[in-house]
């Protein structure tokens, strides 16, 4: 969902309070010696256009969607396109961003309603990590590190596209940071083209959409091994975590697929967690 509630809400991370920490170590470890920047590998996610027409699917990658939009069947259908993409370095930083935007809906309002809001979402993830990359430069200079030593905070802004075809377009945009893992972000976006609607769970699913997708979960998990159940933390309630801002993605079966981020319902070593709704689209709400 788009809604993160100033992203649910979260507060500065404990992972922060090690900056200063991490930043004495590292420049006590490289005083004696310059190192050479390592440049982190682009951390590149799938950005491929997946399009349904008829029984024919198609793979294409946003720098030839261009190609796809000449074809009349293909063009008619929704387009998920890089909008922007520009990389930015200094010695503090690189960012590599890459920003998608929808088009050809039919529907002008809200393809101008989303592209704002994901334009306004990934300036205020970089404007974030820029922060946190200055504040962890400053810990490094001010405990001893060298500028010439210090190791660029990489910060990346890709898109995957779930699943296009003549009823929804699902996509989710991520952002990473390489220093500390609590400042990345990743936002999910479902749309019924037919409505026009930005979809939650409760508008795939009905007034019952808790106990709908915390029953599949809680199936899901029953065929776990005892190692993985180990991993979820004690006491969930996934009917009380459930809401109308979980995230969630269409895949290209039309299936929804529910997202728990690390941390979210299990340690760190379960990483990202997901859970395909073992129950057909009603495509109504209950009355």
């Amino acid at each position: 969902m788009i809604d993160k509630s100033d992203y649910r809400n979260t507060v500065i991370p404990d992972e922060l309070e090690d900056v200063v920490n991490n930043a004495i170590s590292e420049g006590k470890r490289l005083q004696k010696k310059n190192k050479v920047i390592n440049i982190f590998s682009k951390m590149g996610g799938a950005a491929a256009v997946f399009i349904v027409v008829f029984i024919v699917a198609l793979n294409i990658s946003p720098s030839v969607a261009y190609a796809a939009y000449q074809i009349p069947v293909i063009g008619d259908l929704c387009r998920i396109v890089s909008f922007r993409e520009y990389h930015f370095e200094d010695d503090i930083k690189y960012i590599d961003v890459k920003i998608p935007k929808i088009e050809n809906t039919g529907k002008s309002d809200l393809e101008k309603r989303v592209n704002l809001e994901i334009q306004k979402k990934i300036d205020d993830c970089i404007a974030e990590n820029e922060e946190v990359a200055k504040d962890y430069y400053n810990a490094f200079i001010e405990t001893g590190g060298k500028p010439e030593d210090f190791t660029p905070v990489g910060i990346t802004v890709d898109y995957d596209i779930k699943c296009i075809n003549e009823k929804y377009a699902s996509f989710v945009i991520s952002q990473y940071e390489t220093a500390f893992n609590a400042y990345n972000h990743e936002f999910y976006y479902n749309i019924d083209l037919e409505s026009g609607r930005v979809l939650t769970l409760k508008d795939l699913y009905g007034n019952d959409y808790k106990e709908i997708t915390a029953k599949s979960i809680e199936n899901t998990i029953s065929d776990w091994t005892d190692e993985q159940r180990e991993m979820l933390f004690e006491d969930i309630s996934f009917v009380d975590l459930i809401d109308e801002n979980t995230d969630f993605y269409i895949n290209q079966n039309d299936d929804i697929v529910v997202v728990f981020g690390r941390y979210e319902i299990a340690n760190g070593a379960a990483g990202t967690l997901e859970f395909t709704i073992q129950t057909a689209l009603t495509g109504e709400e209950d009355s």
